[in-house]
């Protein structure tokens, strides 16, 4: 064999080699691929194992609303297939308002705010309206941005509804109560100032208690009504049950003698104690026009005295 021939046999002999040595690496890579695919496939079928387990709606979409992930409860739900679903919008299912509410909740997602709660009615396919709470998440991509949202979802119609009739049955309370205490305060101003008829044409109205403008104003409307409804011409006013007058009341009390007297009547003003005298007096009000008398009796035996002796007839 010459020096060529040698030179030539050498040569190939490595590059034989190379090539030996290059192909076992791409086998370890190729294994090496296997192994990271199987792991995947395995590691794969353990998460869709675990979201398939869940109770809970899972589903991936896009920033448009498209599916790309729904899992079988979420199919179940909506009585589709994922090749139905997958790959379309599920705004179809939410009504156009809630739509918009979840518009202006998903602009929230982003870097700083990466999880957000929903809940929004959807249409199931029998026409019945249900309220679903999603937890919302956006998984960060490449520089932050996200072009996929994942959502959990649970059907909370139950305590929503739930909680509409709690709102319900309160609003219901609340109206029955407003109802109840104006019937007691109606009950407490007609007990405060009730108007008792004496006798034909004579009509009598102790006022018990704390006595304040309000209360001055009822008494006045129930006396002014009651001089018309019984035909009233005399009107006995008992203030022995009152504690305290001021200056308001004191001149709602000489009004309302004026407005009696100018429905005809005769008003006879009884039970003025020596501190209310005393606070008359002090505020400047007086009774000019107004029979005064001790007591309620007095009032009344008065008044029975001045009834007109019949039809057409004088007081006595």
């Amino acid at each position: 064999m010459n020096d060529g021939e040698a030179r030539s046999g050498g040569t190939a002999e490595v590059e034989l080699e190379r090539l030996r040595r290059r192909n076992a690496e791409l086998e370890r890579e190729l294994a090496e691929k296997a192994r990271v695919e199987a792991a995947l496939r395995e590691s794969e079928a353990r998460y869709r194992g675990i979201v398939e387990d869940q109770t809970e709606l899972i589903c991936r979409f896009r920033l448009d609303g498209t599916l790309t992930f729904v899992n079988d409860v979420y199919c179940r739900y909506f009585d589709k297939t994922r090749e139905e679903l997958i790959g379309h919008s599920f705004t179809p299912l939410v009504p156009d308002e809630d739509q918009r509410v979840l518009d202006r909740q998903f602009a929230k997602l982003g870097p700083e705010n990466p999880i957000v709660h929903t809940e929004h009615r959807v249409v199931r396919p029998d026409g019945s309206i249900r309220w679903l709470h999603w937890t919302n998440r956006a998984p960060l991509g490449e520089g932050g941005a996200s072009a996929e949202f994942q959502a959990v979802g649970v059907d909370v119609t139950d305590r929503r509804q739930a909680e509409e009739e709690v709102r319900r049955l309160n609003a219901e309370l609340e109206l029955r109560v407003a109802e109840k205490t104006m019937r007691l305060e109606q009950m407490v101003r007609e007990l405060s100032a009730p108007l008792m008829p004496v006798a034909d044409q004579v009509i009598a109205m102790p006022l018990i208690g704390f006595l304040d403008g309000a209360r001055a104003e009822a008494a006045l409307e129930t006396l002014l009504n009651g001089v018309i409804a019984h035909n009233a011409t005399t009107v006995v006013l008992d203030i022995t049950g009152v504690a305290v007058i001021d200056t308001q009341v004191a001149n709602a009390m000489i009004r309302l003698a004026k407005a009696v007297r100018l429905l005809g009547a005769q008003v006879v003003l009884t039970g003025i104690q020596p501190r209310i005298a005393q606070t008359l007096v002090d505020l400047g009000v007086g009774v000019g026009g107004v029979v005064t008398l001790r007591t309620l009796k007095e009032g009344i035996a008065f008044a029975l005295q001045r009834r007109p002796a019949g039809p057409g007839g004088r007081a006595r």
